[in-house]
C-alpha cells in the first residue's frame, strides 16, 4: 500500500470521527469503515493499527479497536501528515474556486503561489486527487476537474440532484441501515451543538455530503450512489467558497431538515421522506440564489 493511500485513509478516519463525534470507548470496526471508504479491509486495518500506536485508538483482544480519546482539531493537527494537509487543502480549494489558481497547474507554480513545501503540497494534492478534484497530467502538471463554476451550472446541479436523490428513495430494494442512520443523526446533532466559529467548511461539507451519499446508498443501486458522489465532488469547491456567506441559522436549518428526513425514514415513511428531501434541495437552491 502506498504511503499516500495510508495517509489518506488515516485522514478520512479522523475526519469521520471528528464530524460524527465518536464517543470514547466506542468500537471502531474495520469492516464498516472499509465499506464507507470504498477500500478493502487490509489498508483500513493498517490505518487503525497506526492510530492505536499514536494513542488515538486502543486495541483490545477479542474486541477489535476502540476510541481512546475524542477526535478534535488538536488530534487531527497532532497527526499532521495523516490528515491530508488540511489548511493547505482548504487554501487550494478556495483559490481554485475564486479563480486565483488556474485549471492547469504545475507543482513548482503552486509552490511559488502558496509558499508551501513540496512535501506538504503533494500531500494536499494526493487528498484532492483521491476526491476526484485534480488529476495528474503526463509530466509534472495537474489539472483540476470540472466544477460548478457558473450560476447556471449550480442551479442545474440542484435540479439534477432533486431528480436523482428522490428517485433513489423510490427504489423497490431500498433498505435503511439503522446503525448508519443513528450515526448520521448523532453527527448532525453534534454539529448543531458546536459554536458557529468552530464549524469549519470541510466539517460542514463532510456531514452534508455524507448524508446525501448514505441516503443514495440505501437504494442498493450503485448508479444512484455514483451520481450523488459525482455531484458532491463537483460542488465541493463552490461550497468551500460560499461557506463564509452561510449563516449559523442556515446551517441549523439544513441540519434540522436532514434530521426530519431521517425521522421519516426511521418511521418507514419513504414517501414523506421524498417530499421532505425535494423541499430541502429546493430550499438550498433558493438560499444560494438569494444569499442573506
Amino acid at each position: 500500500m502506498s504511503s499516500g493511500l495510508h495517509r489518506e485513509i488515516i485522514g478520512d478516519i479522523l475526519r469521520l470521527g471528528r464530524d460524527e463525534a465518536w464517543a470514547v470507548d466506542a468500537p471502531v470496526g474495520e469492516k464498516p469503515l472499509a465499506g464507507r471508504l470504498g477500500v478493502s479491509r487490509t489498508p483500513v486495518r493498517r490505518a487503525l493499527i497506526d492510530l492505536s500506536e499514536r494513542g488515538i485508538l486502543r486495541r483490545e483482544p477479542g474486541s477489535g479497536f476502540k476510541l481512546n480519546r475524542p477526535i478534535d482539531a488538536a488530534v487531527i493537527e497532532q497527526c499532521g501528515n495523516g490528515a491530508g494537509g488540511g489548511e493547505l487543502y482548504r487554501t487550494i480549494l478556495m483559490d481554485r474556486a475564486t479563480g486565483t489558481i488556474a485549471e492547469e497547474v504545475t507543482e513548482n507554480g503552486l509552490i511559488a503561489h502558496l509558499g508551501a513545501s513540496r512535501g506538504d503540497l503533494r500531500r494536499a494534492l494526493q487528498r484532492l486527487s483521491a476526491e476526484g478534484i485534480v488529476q495528474r497530467q503526463r509530466g509534472h502538471g495537474w489539472r483540476f476537474s470540472e466544477s460548478l463554476d457558473t450560476p447556471q451550472a449550480i442551479i442545474e446541479s440542484y435540479a439534477f440532484r432533486e431528480a436523482v436523490e428522490t428517485a433513489a428513495l423510490s427504489q423497490p430494494g431500498y433498505r435503511v441501515d439503522r446503525v448508519a442512520l443513528e450515526r448520521m443523526r448523532a453527527a448532525h446533532e453534534a454539529l448543531m451543538r458546536k459554536p458557529a466559529a468552530e464549524v469549519a467548511p470541510d466539517m460542514w461539507f463532510q456531514v452534508n455530503a455524507g448524508f446525501h451519499e448514505t441516503l443514495a446508498s440505501w437504494s442498493r443501486n450503485r448508479f444512484f450512489l455514483q451520481a450523488v458522489k459525482r455531484q458532491n465532488a463537483l460542488r465541493r469547491m463552490h461550497q468551500f467558497a460560499d461557506f463564509p456567506q452561510l449563516t449559523p441559522e442556515q446551517i441549523a436549518q439544513s441540519c434540522e431538515q436532514h434530521l426530519a428526513i431521517l425521522d421519516a425514514l426511521a418511521a418507514g415513511e419513504r414517501a414523506r421522506a421524498r417530499t421532505l428531501l425535494a423541499a430541502h434541495l429546493r430550499q438550498a437552491a433558493q438560499d444560494w440564489q438569494s444569499p442573506g
